[in-house]
């Protein structure tokens, strides 16, 4: 029983994006009481396959056992039909989901008119998005700062503290390499980093120079990545633990390098554009109207918390949220396993 349950859910999973549509064409290779299969229709199914899965169905005998689930699957959808399903809520709405997705797909996906991009616009683009395509090597470091201005009292006593956080920080790198960030946030003076565990970010030699002073954007560009400087490094306004996390190379791309990234990028705006000013209109032809007071009674099922970065803002949404169409791999995976179904 189990068996032959799995063999159903197959055939349905194989063909679950088939569409029985009328005025079929092509030879007939397979046909019963109200059941046409033709030559078309059944390339059609097996095109839908990964190459992979069609390649294992060159031969007659492999491809009688394909057109031999279509068949089931025709069978099963015919008593389905004959038991009414055909007006179940959820029938018709997956029904409306494929075809919103192949409405999509004809109108706004595939076509290409109205979305070429002239090389004015990308010259425009480009031209208006400098920063994009140059920019200056860049260093990720952090810092634990002791505050002491040149001059202070405290300066000495500033400097043997800076020293022994140093070796103590070094220390504990050997068993931990958090220890920097968790001595800033404990120990470093500089409240803008404290909460970030004294991370400055990417930052250019110009930049630190500026923030800091020559000696300290110096000393950042000798630290190799993940290094901790060896020593405490002395500034106008105190003393500075330092460490290097990773850098950013120059970047320099002329017009030609960037050209295709530039228009795919505006011909991806024009057609979200387009779609969001069509479905405005439909909007609008509709008078669609939104009733708040019970929308807020809806209650929604709370779920497990979702993993960091994997929550409801991880992605940016389909242009057609729940519309897509079923992955092709989800459906080949049956085809393949079909042969071992269809003798029981």
């Amino acid at each position: 029983m189990v068996r032959r349950v799995t063999s159903v859910l197959a055939i349905a999973a194989l063909f679950a994006c088939s569409a029985r549509t009328p005025g079929k064409k092509g030879p007939v290779v397979a046909k019963g009481s109200g059941i046409v299969i033709t030559a078309d229709e059944l390339k059609a199914r097996l095109d839908e396959q990964s190459p992979m899965v069609r390649q294992t169905f060159q031969s007659l005998d492999r491809k009688k056992q394909f057109l031999d689930n279509l068949v089931r699957f025709e069978l099963l959808a015919r008593e389905a039909e004959k038991q009414g399903l055909a007006k179940d809520p959820d029938v018709q709405f997956t029904m409306k989901r494929v075809m919103v997705s192949k409405y999509y797909q004809r109108f706004f996906q595939d076509q290409d008119a109205g979305k070429k991009v002239s090389d004015a616009e990308v010259q425009q683009y480009y031209d208006e998005h400098k920063d994009e395509f140059h920019r200056p090597a860049r260093i990720h470091a952090a810092h634990i700062f002791l505050a002491a201005e040149a001059g202070s009292p405290d300066r000495a006593k500033k400097a043997a503290e800076a020293k022994k956080l140093l070796a103590k920080v070094l220390a504990d790198q050997a068993k931990n390499p958090g220890a920097f960030a968790a001595a800033a946030r404990e120990s470093t003076e500089d409240q803008a980093t404290k909460a970030t565990g004294g991370d400055l970010g990417f930052k250019t030699q110009e930049e630190l120079e500026k923030a800091y002073d020559p000696a300290f954007a110096a000393a950042v560009a000798k630290l190799g990545d993940n290094e901790t400087s060896p020593s405490v490094i002395e500034s106008p306004k105190g003393f500075h633990l330092l460490r290097v996390y990773g850098r950013q190379p120059e970047l320099n791309r002329t017009l030609d390098e960037a050209k295709a990234q530039i228009a795919s990028r505006l011909a991806s705006q024009k057609k979200t554009k387009e779609f969001d000013d069509f479905m405005k209109k439909l909007r609008e032809d509709a008078k669609v109207t939104v009733n708040d007071a019970e929308l807020e009674k809806v209650a929604v099922a709370a779920g497990p918390t979702p993993p960091l970065g994997q929550g409801p803002m991880a992605h940016p949404p389909h242009p057609m949220p729940g519309m897509a169409p079923p992955a092709p791999a989800a459906a080949a995976q049956p085809a393949a396993s079909g042969p071992q179904t269809a003798s029981h």
